[in-house]
Formats: structure tokens, sequence, C-alpha cells
């Protein structure tokens, strides 16, 4: 019987490729195994279906970026004095030392620190520039790929198939501690690496899944809905002070393309 590959959720006939449930660039350590800790290993995916999923590589500076903006220290926000239809969000470059050429231009954002100010502050310099949500572009990141990683997460450990159709809710929250855990409620698992940890439960009687994902200070509730219930309007009740984000799509590679529509 052929391998599935639970990206696109078609037969791999050919040579497979190892996808790592938990993203490689979140394990920091260089033993590829540690004591006290859960590395979920791999699944099969196709060659060219693994190497599509272009974000996982930024998804650590995505994870350290909304970190940043969540704080207040480091940017400021403000209106041009001529042009107030134009919002800047300037950013101080020393308080994101990890930050390379590559991640400037993966998340759209511009450089001007050699760029004199009256040129940059010119309404004309904004005119062929693409306009930008910088939290919302990061957290958008960190959701696809810690997303996909409880799907992987979920076929492995919990379902054994993968679904033909991904109905997807997040729901992320700022500023977990290393006290947020749901060992109590969701029983106790180890972390994947420092910081980065996941719980897994079905809801009830099933058959939906919730998993619990935190990436340092970020955590996101994913909720996998396979049953035929309005699942969006009981989330918005119980998440009534958080933003609730949907996904749905036959294929988990789609979530590049469609992306995450706030209900």
């Amino acid at each position: 019987m052929a391998q599935i590959c639970y990206l696109c959720g078609k037969p791999i006939e050919e040579q497979s490729s190892g996808d790592h449930v938990v993203p490689a660039t979140f394990i920091d350590r260089v033993q590829p195994k540690a004591r006290g800790y859960d590395y979920a290993g791999k699944l099969p995916t196709h060659p060219e279906c693994n190497n599509r999923f272009g974000p996982e590589t930024y998804v650590s500076k995505a994870i350290d970026f909304i970190i940043f903006l969540e704080g207040d220290d480091g940017y400021v926000v403000f209106r041009h004095r001529d042009r107030p239809d134009i919002e800047m969000q300037a950013l101080d470059a020393l308080k994101l030392p990890g930050f390379t050429q590559r991640d400037i231009e993966f998340f759209k954002l511009i450089d001007v620190r050699d760029i004199d100010q009256p040129d940059w502050s010119n309404p004309k310099f904004f005119q062929d520039k693409q306009r930008t949500n910088p939290k919302r572009d990061s957290l958008g990141v960190a959701m696809s790929v810690l997303a996909k990683s409880a799907a992987a997460l979920l076929v492995k450990r919990g379902l054994k198939f993968v679904p033909q159709e991904w109905l997807i809710y997040a729901i992320p929250q700022i500023g977990a501690t290393d006290e947020s855990s749901f060992d109590q409620i969701m029983g106790p698992t180890l972390p994947f690496a420092t910081g980065f940890h996941a719980w897994m439960r079905i809801i009830d009687e099933g058959p939906d899944w919730m998993v619990v994902y935190r990436a340092k200070s970020v955590l996101v509730y994913f909720v996998f809905v396979f049953g035929k219930h309005n699942a969006a309007a009981r989330l918005k009740e119980q998440f009534s002070d958080s933003q609730v984000f949907e996904f749905t799509g036959p294929a988990l590679n789609e979530m590049l393309q469609r992306g995450w529509h706030e209900v």
C-alpha cells in the first residue's frame, strides 16, 4: 500500500521524504536526541511538498518578531505629518540583532538605515512600497507552521490517517510562560525543545481534536474539526477576548495560498 503524504493527501508512489513533525528549526541542540525531550519523529511526504512549505525556515524569526512587537520597547508607530493616511512603524534595528537582510525582505520591511531622513520621510518615497502589517504577517507565518506541526502530531499519534479535508481553528495568545502547562487538563507530555511544547486531546467523545502549542511565549489553541457543527460560534463564545482564525481546505499545503481569515 502506498504511503500518504500528509501535506497534500495524495499517495507517494516513488521515493518519499521524511518531514519532521516538529520543525527542525525549533531544535537548537547539536545532538539529535537528548534525555527529557520528545522529538516526535518524521512523517512521509512528497519531496516537493516537503520543500514547498517555505515559511518554516522563518518561523523562529516570526515568533521572536511577534514577541518583540507585543512589547512596548524598540519601535514606535506614527502617522506622516503631511499624509495622515500613511502610518509608519519604525523599528529599532539594534533590538533585532538576529534579523538578516533575507529576513528583512521576507517580512517586507523597508530598511532605511542608509537613507537620509528627508528622503524616506517624503511621501513620494512610499508610492511604490507595499503596505504591510508586520504583526499580522508574522502571526500568519507562526500559525501556519505551528498548525502544520500540530496536524502532523495528530496524524501520527491521534488519527492514524490523513484527512481528506481540513477545518482548523487557531486562537493565538501572546505572553505565555513556563507556567502555562496543560499537563493536568490534557495529560503530561515532554517538551520538544526549550520553550517548545504541545498537548493533544480528543474533545469530548470526538471526532474533533484540540492541540495546544506553546512556542516560547506564543501560545496557540488549535481545534481540528471533523464533525458537522458550528464550531466557529462556540469558539467565539469560549474565547470572547481573543481572535479566532480559520483555515479550511483539502490539503495543508493550501495554507500557503489561502492563509487564515478571522471569524
